[in-house]
């Protein structure tokens, strides 16, 4: 992932991205007045749609550039740099969408997170999960990035000492007029890391993605997104 290097152009080409932070605040809303520790806030998706609920966000990235951006588009939040993957301060409730995912050891990440909670204490949690662009790594096989399904990422949770209240799967099919638009939409959103293909196999890729996933619209690709309530046990 290169949010750092892409925070001036992720607002533009995060539409799937916020529109499920909007649909896991609306999934189980925190009482207004509640103090909320954001985790991987980015430009501030989730951090906005909480602070319309009434709630007080300290929004948190390990991005200084997301962050920076943060602070215009939401400036009634929080803002501070930190890397939500190690150890973090105590708070009442946390909240993430689109973070997780990306940790190569879950598992730790969430005992951090569960270390910071009292018992009882709730995480409101959003991430993609398998089949999320199973199109295009079908084509590209699978990358650096482990892809969970929902019973994965539930087990996680019930072993890491959370109890699932609620949990839900959003999956949407997202056009694009073309493959390179989607391609270009993915790489601007930071999303992608280094080049793994030349310009050749590249531009064979793009080709037969536009053949294999053609729509009336372009092309389309699915993103699927997971959404839970889970409170802190033990």
């Amino acid at each position: 992932m290169r949010f750092q290097d892409r925070a001036d152009t992720y607002e533009a080409n995060a539409a799937p991205q916020r529109r499920f932070a909007e649909a896991l605040a609306a999934f189980a809303p925190f009482k207004p007045g509640m103090r909320v520790t954001e985790l991987g806030a980015g430009t501030g998706f989730l951090t906005a749609a909480l602070l319309a609920q009434g709630v007080s966000v300290e929004a948190t990235d390990n991005s200084p550039a997301m962050v920076a951006f943060g602070q215009q588009a939401v400036p009634n939040a929080h803002w501070q740099v930190h890397d939500a993957f190690g150890p973090i301060e105590p708070a009442k409730a946390l909240a993430s969408s689109g973070l997780l995912h990306w940790a190569s050891n879950p598992s730790a990440v969430l005992r951090h997170w569960r270390a910071a909670l009292p018992q009882g204490g709730r995480l409101l949690l959003g991430l993609p999960c398998d089949p999320c662009l199973i199109e295009l790594r079908e084509l590209v096989g699978e990358g650096p990035l482990f892809w969970r399904d929902k019973a994965q990422w539930l087990n996680l949770l019930k072993n890491s000492d959370f109890k699932v209240k609620a949990h839900g799967l959003l999956e949407v099919a997202e056009t694009y007029p073309s493959a390179l638009d989607l391609f270009r939409s993915l790489h601007r959103s930071g999303v992608t890391g280094a080049p793994r293909l030349d310009p050749g196999n590249l531009r064979s890729l793009i080709r037969d993605y536009d053949r294999l996933h053609r729509c009336d619209e372009g092309v389309y690709a699915t993103w699927a997104w997971l959404l839970v309530d889970a409170v802190a046990i033990n």
